[in-house]
């Protein structure tokens, strides 16, 4: 497969497909627990450890959850990367998964949000900014406990940081396109929470 276009719609399959992957749905089968009916709804980690994480089992799926979302990110781009060598192809599989994430086939095209997913693509797109985003989450969640913030702020910067990254070379300018394309999404996943913050109604982690 030598077509540009058609390795980049290749990666952008593989990447949708294994980001629809609902690790969170699976979570909660295994406690009894249909994540998609309790708590904010949500399918990703911050749902599973609220409604999961009451007991070390539960807490224990919540990580994994985590593990994985962030691994079918990273899984997706080493694999384009693997297959073809191509920083384009790579980047649009970080893309897709996350798209794979927010609307899998599977549930209707209801997905999760995309924050840990997305970290996981953007590791694989470029470590150094995928670690610096995963920092800038971790700073911001240390200071306020609240993970939709923490997510907001660091999806915010990451067209910011990519651009920055290629003005200085450490990256490709073909990489570029897609990282805007899932500060968005990511931002419009999360519009009802950014209502909440306004608000002053959102709650932090320690928080039913």
């Amino acid at each position: 497969m030598n077509d540009p276009m058609h390795e980049v719609l290749f990666s952008a399959l593989m990447g949708y497909f294994l980001g629809s992957f609902p690790a969170g749905v699976v979570a909660g089968k295994i406690k009894g627990v249909d994540l998609r009916k309790e708590g904010s709804g949500n399918i990703g980690f911050t749902n599973a450890y609220r409604v999961l994480g009451k007991d070390f089992s539960g807490k224990l799926l919540s990580v994994m959850v985590l593990v994985w979302d962030m691994g079918k990110g990273l899984l997706a781009t080493m694999l384009a990367a693997s297959i073809f060598h191509s920083h384009e192809s790579v980047a649009y599989a970080a893309l897709f998964s996350v798209l794979g994430h927010l609307y899998p086939v599977w549930l209707k095209f209801r997905g999760g949000k995309g924050v840990a997913v997305g970290f996981g693509a953007i590791l694989g797109v470029c470590p150094p900014l995928g670690v610096t985003l995963i920092a800038i989450w971790v700073t911001i969640f240390a200071l306020t406990r609240i993970s939709s913030l923490s997510a907001l702020v660091s999806y915010f910067l990451l067209p910011i940081l990519a651009a920055a990254l290629v003005r200085t070379h450490h990256l490709d300018p073909v990489i570029f396109p897609p990282m805007p394309m899932i500060s968005v999404l990511i931002w419009w996943h999360h519009r009802e929470n950014i209502r909440r913050l306004l608000s002053g109604n959102e709650k932090n982690l320690k928080k039913s």
